[in-house]
């Protein structure tokens, strides 16, 4: 299992950053584990991760040097709802479209299907804190992705398989961001 899981980071990883929803060091995608939940180091290329690239993070107390500056938003969104995985990214027409809506309701049929309507949170701050942790673990109780003004969006799986839950999530990434692209171009037509 630990083999398809890692292979499951590293391919979600990949995908990220070829499709342009990360820069190189960006992002942070993690899984639920019995103790806590297994995220990205911070700082690490994403589309190069290895095993040692991965670090656990429990439910409680201080948080491991190297994760993520955003398991507290992990950490959170792990306490108040059933997500199994999350994903973390900047898909760049999502987070454009992000300072001028309240939330992004596609009109495309696939993002009607997957993310009927996706809520922007604009927290006095958007990353690393626990006001912003706050905001996404309530916005994710009812929805599978929500985004944070003017930084990026969080999207969920409920799956039960850790790693069919972040391929899923990182699914859910892609079709927010095909979304807000063709928002944004029926809107300029």
């Amino acid at each position: 299992m630990l083999a398809r899981l890692f292979s499951a980071f590293r391919q979600v990883g990949e995908d990220l950053f070829h499709q342009r929803l990360i820069t190189a060091t960006a992002g942070n995608f993690s899984v639920r584990t019995a103790r806590g939940f297994l995220i990205t180091r911070s700082g690490v290329q994403k589309a190069h991760l290895t095993p040692e690239d991965l670090v656990e993070v429990p439910l409680e107390g201080p948080i491991p040097p190297g994760a993520s500056v955003e398991s507290v938003v992990h950490r959170e969104v792990y306490l108040k709802t059933a997500a199994q995985a999350l994903v973390h990214a900047h898909p760049r027409v999502a987070v454009a479209l992000s300072f001028h809506l309240e939330a992004l309701e596609p009109i495309d049929l696939e993002g009607r299907t997957y993310l009927p309507k996706v809520p922007v949170l604009a927290p006095k701050t958007v990353s690393a804190t626990l006001e912003a942790a706050q905001s996404v673990a309530e916005a994710l109780r009812t929805h599978r992705a929500c985004l944070l003004r003017g930084h990026g969006a969080f999207t969920k799986s409920e799956k039960e398989r850790p790693e069919e839950a972040l391929l899923e999530a990182y699914s859910l990434m892609t079709s927010l961001e095909e979304a807000a692209e063709i928002l944004l171009y029926h809107r300029l037509w």
